[in-house]
Parts: C-alpha cells; sequence; structure tokens
C-alpha cells in the first residue's frame, strides 16, 4: 500500500494524487504530519502579583529587542566593519544579529532572565515556586534554540550581559570580533 493510498483524496480535489507526483509529494507530506505525535503544551504558569508599584513597571518596561546590551554589541559590530546583519531574524530562536547569508548569528542574552552561568544571578525570593519553574524553561528554550541552529548549519555566538561591562567589553570583543571576521569573509576596521 502506498503513502497516497491512505490520504483521502477528496481532500485534494483539483489534483488526483495517483496521477501527478507533485500531488503524491504533497500528499505524502500531509500523511507525514498527521502521522506525527504532537508536542506536549509547554508548561505555564500565571505570573503571581507583583509585590509593589515599582516591581510591577520595572517588569513591563523589560523589552524584548533593541535592549541596551543589544545595541551595544551592534554598534561595536559596525564600528568594526561587520555590518549588514539582520535583527530577530525568523529562525530558531530569533537570534538578535543574524547574518543569513553565511549562517552565522549572535544571541545576546541578559543575566538575570537567560540565568547566567558565569555571574550565577540571584534567585528572586518571593514567588520562589513560579520562578524556579520560569527560569527552568528560559534555558531549556535557550539550549533548544542553539541545538536547532546549530543542526540547521548555524554558527551560534552567545554573548551575555556581564560580558558587556566596562571592565569585560573589550575583552569580549578582542575574543568575538577576529573570530566573527573569519566566519563572515570580512575584514575588520582598525
Amino acid at each position: 500500500m502506498t503513502v497516497c493510498q491512505h490520504i483521502d483524496h477528496a481532500a485534494f480535489a483539483a489534483a488526483d494524487c495517483r496521477d501527478s507526483s507533485l500531488s503524491c509529494s504533497l500528499a505524502a507530506l500531509e500523511c507525514a504530519l498527521a502521522a506525527r505525535p504532537a508536542l506536549p503544551a509547554a508548561r505555564r504558569i500565571e505570573p503571581p502579583p507583583a509585590t509593589n508599584e515599582h516591581v510591577r513597571k520595572s517588569m513591563k518596561g523589560n523589552k524584548r529587542a533593541n535592549t541596551k546590551p543589544e545595541l551595544l554589541v551592534r554598534a561595536r559590530l559596525r564600528a568594526a566593519g561587520l555590518g549588514g546583519y539582520r535583527l530577530q531574524w525568523k529562525v530558531p530562536g530569533r537570534p538578535d544579529v543574524a547574518w543569513p547569508g553565511k549562517r552565522v548569528c549572535i544571541l545576546v542574552n541578559g543575566c538575570f532572565w537567560h540565568r547566567c552561568p558565569r555571574c550565577k544571578p540571584r534567585m528572586p525570593k518571593s514567588n520562589v515556586e513560579y520562578w524556579v519553574v520560569k527560569f527552568q524553561r528560559n534555558v531549556e528554550r535557550d539550549e533548544r534554540s542553539v541545538a536547532e541552529l546549530e543542526a540547521l548549519g548555524w554558527k551560534v555566538h552567545v554573548i551575555w550581559e556581564c560580558q558587556l561591562k566596562k571592565k569585560e567589553i573589550d575583552a569580549t570583543f578582542a575574543e568575538l570580533l577576529p573570530v566573527l571576521a573569519e566566519e563572515l569573509g570580512k575584514e575588520l576596521r582598525a
């Protein structure tokens, strides 16, 4: 029995699967997608109410894109002559900076939200059960995104917020820029 026989041909009213290889390919794809097990739903718990108005305003002020660390990284990249990147490219993990043609990307991670292994930020003292699940989910999503990007052939660079502090930023970019320049096939500006 062929894959085509598993498909309801009425769904393909205009095309007969047995006569057209394109229709058969579409039918095979639909059959494979239908047979695939569904992914489990992400564990999502409601955030607890803010402990006070200042905490609420602070949390609402957290942006998804164009954060200060991202802007700092992009300014350093432009100054080094490594422009031509795209922002929030539509691949797993939505890298902050990406060169799709070369399959090179940079993820700029905030230490608190992504649980930096270098500076090990403290856990909030209130609503600990919420924060443990939230941070665990964030870390798992980050690991999954990096793995998916690497499986697609991307070279992934992760920059942590603490690496952009005044004392460390020069060392961070002294290490990163030559690697990026080589991967992108560009020359660094002096």
